[in-house]
């Protein structure tokens, strides 16, 4: 299995020294700090998949679990301003990797500051985060990648203009947090509810009611 070690080595070498000296020294405690490494390095793990290619299905942008659906959620990027958001919350088992909900084109990246209070509580969706809008054959989609208490940075491998397809990799949050999808309201038939587990580029969140 793949390790995204760009992101990873900049958390498994300080734990690699450590456990280096606590090993070195015959400290009991050196074999815990190996597991420690051995955890940083799979938090970066980047599984191949056979994604979804359906161009009538929005796919999941994150592994976890759907926390939320809500209608009429407000979004400048949206067409009139409003939206259907559902949010993703990834444990810090799950795969972190993000991936485009749809094929289109990157149209829109945009970094914002902000907190990084825990992903769960509702005061995170003013955490630092960063938002895609991607063209789509059948309209517009907007992937938020919000960080969290212990995810306090977010990597982003796709620029304005690209095109992309549904599945593809676009960035990670590291050490899990949140990731929204967005779709402008009345679209599409929302696919999961709360509590359901997604894959990335894998699980159906929406189906557009006209395809293109």
């Amino acid at each position: 299995m793949e390790i995204r070690w760009r992101e990873a080595v900049r958390y498994v070498l300080p734990s690699g020294a450590v456990t280096a000296g606590l090993l070195a020294t015959g400290r009991r405690t050196g074999w815990l700090a190996l597991g420690v490494t051995g955890l940083f390095a799979l938090f970066f793990r980047d599984p191949e998949r056979r994604v979804g290619t359906d161009p009538a299905l929005v796919y999941a942008a994150a592994d976890g679990v759907v926390t939320a659906v809500e209608e009429s959620v407000v979004d400048d990027w949206m067409p009139d301003q409003r939206g259907l958001r559902i949010t993703t919350f990834l444990n810090l088992h799950n795969v972190h990797i993000n991936r485009s909900p749809v094929t289109g084109v990157v149209t829109q990246v945009q970094a914002i500051p902000g907190g990084f209070a825990p992903a769960l509580f509702a005061r995170a969706g003013t955490n630092s985060r960063r938002r895609w809008a991607i063209d789509g054959t059948a309209g517009r989609v907007v992937v938020i990648q919000v960080a969290g208490l212990l995810a306090r940075k977010i990597s982003g491998w796709v620029a304005p203009g690209e095109r992309v397809a549904a599945g593809q990799r676009i960035g990670m949050i590291h050490l899990g947090s949140r990731t929204d999808v967005l779709l402008p309201d009345g679209s599409v038939e929302v696919l999961v509810r709360p509590g359901e587990r997604v894959r990335a580029g894998l699980t159906p969140l929406a189906r557009y009611r006209t395809a293109a």
